[in-house]
C-alpha cells in the first residue's frame, strides 16, 4: 500500500501483478528447492591472479597522481588497526576533481579485479571514503583535510615514502619504501 502523498509506478505495479499471476498459476505447496540446486546453475567465475596488498596500494596511489591528487600520502596501519592495512590521503581542489580520483581510483581497481566493497560522500565530494579492503582511500578537500586532520590522528602509523611517476602500462609495488 502506497501513502496517500506518493504517486503509484505503473510500471512497478504491472511487473508486481504479471509476478502474482505467475505464482498463482504455479502450485506452491509442490515447489520443493533444494540447497544443491541453488548453486548448480551458477556460471563459473574466472579468477584473476590474486594482488598483494601492497600492489592494490600501488594501484590506487597511482590512480591518484594520475588524476593530479595533490598532497598524497600512504599510511601503513599494519599492526595498529584491523580497519584496514594502509590509508591512502589525498585532496582534490574541486569537486569535479575529487569524484574523478575517486572514479579513476575505483576503475582502475575494477580493471584489476577488484571492486569496492563501499563508498561514502560521493555526492557532496568534499570527503569520499572508499573502502577497498585492506586499502581504504580517503579523497578530501583541503578543508576537511585541514580540518580532520587524519595524519595527525594515525600520527603513530609509518608514511610510506611515494617515488611517484608518470601512471606506466604496468605497475609495480617497488616504488613504494616502508
Amino acid at each position: 500500500m502506497t501513502h496517500p502523498n506518493e504517486k503509484e509506478d505503473p510500471i512497478l505495479l504491472e511487473e508486481d501483478e504479471l509476478k502474482m499471476a505467475e505464482l498463482e498459476e504455479e502450485d506452491m505447496e509442490e515447489i520443493e528447492i533444494e540447497e544443491d540446486d541453488l548453486f548448480e546453475e551458477a556460471e563459473p567465475v574466472a579468477v584473476l591472479e590474486e594482488l598483494g596488498t601492497e600492489e592494490r596500494l600501488e594501484i590506487v596511489v597511482r590512480a591518484a597522481d594520475a588524476i593530479k591528487a595533490s598532497d598524497i600520502v600512504a599510511l601503513d596501519l599494519r599492526g595498529l588497526t584491523i580497519i584496514a592495512d594502509f590509508f591512502v590521503i589525498c585532496t582534490g581542489k574541486s569537486s569535479i576533481q575529487i569524484r574523478g580520483i575517486a572514479d579513476r581510483m575505483e576503475e582502475k581497481m575494477r580493471m584489476s579485479g577488484y571492486r569496492k566493497l563501499r563508498m561514502e560522500g560521493y555526492q557532496e565530494a568534499t570527503w569520499i571514503l572508499i573502502d577497498f579492503g585492506d586499502v581504504v582511500a580517503h579523497v578530501m578537500a583541503e578543508e576537511q583535510r585541514a580540518f580532520y586532520s587524519l595524519e595527525e590522528f594515525w600520527a603513530e602509523a609509518p608514511r610510506l615514502e611515494l617515488n611517484l611517476t608518470p601512471e606506466p602500462a604496468t605497475l609495480n609495488a617497488s616504488s613504494l619504501a616502508p
